[in-house]
């Protein structure tokens, strides 16, 4: 079997995000902290030097969709803002803020992603068995007629699927993210570690 060179590209993509992707265990050797701020309908993560917590290398911001609409009745978070200046610290703070929010589910901004954000996106959908994919639909009502608790904004996933020549539902950002089987591995681990302080 041949591969075409965009496949190439993409495995070759896939391979060094996963090898650029920060543990629990090396965000301890970086030298970083985690403090969480949890409220009713959102959730801030802020990462900073473990020596200078006015150091922030990182942040991430989700904020609770409606709760009477859900596509399994566990609710939805949104990431609404997202900044990373260490290589590879996204991925484990999407992974911190999947875990804080389980058993729910969590969905890229429903306007706009980044080109980074969407990489981490597609890693999800591609590559993380742990961690499941769930089909939502666009507020017309394309893909599930009549069910209407699946129905989202698609904006990001139609712009993308635009810029990459693709069906929206096809896009990892006309997506919602959970943890396959359920547990919490990286909020355990970072705990573990001691450099996660979650004020509730």
């Amino acid at each position: 079997m041949r591969i075409t060179e965009g496949q190439l590209r993409q495995i070759i993509r896939e391979a060094l995000f996963a090898e650029a992707a920060i543990t629990p265990e090396t965000a301890e050797e970086r030298g970083v902290t985690f403090k969480v701020d949890v409220t009713l309908r959102n959730i801030e993560i802020v990462v900073t030097e473990a020596d200078d917590d006015t150091a922030v290398v990182g942040q991430l911001y989700a904020g609770k969709i409606e709760e009477s609409r859900s596509i399994d009745q566990k609710g939805v978070w949104a990431i609404y803002k997202s900044n990373s200046s260490i290589k590879g610290l996204g991925p484990l703070m999407y992974d911190l803020m999947i875990d804080l929010i389980h058993p729910a589910s969590l969905v890229s901004d429903r306007l706009m992603v980044s080109k980074d954000a969407k990489r981490v996106w597609d890693y999800y959908m591609n590559n993380r068995g742990d961690v499941e994919a769930l089909q939502l639909d666009n507020l017309e009502d394309e893909l599930t007629p009549g069910f209407k608790d699946d129905n989202y904004d698609q904006n990001s996933a139609e712009n993308w699927a635009f810029t990459e020549r693709q069906p929206w539902h096809a896009s990892s950002l006309s997506k919602a993210y959970r943890r396959q089987g359920g547990g919490t591995p990286t909020l355990d681990a970072l705990e573990g570690l001691g450099i996660i302080d979650i004020a509730r």
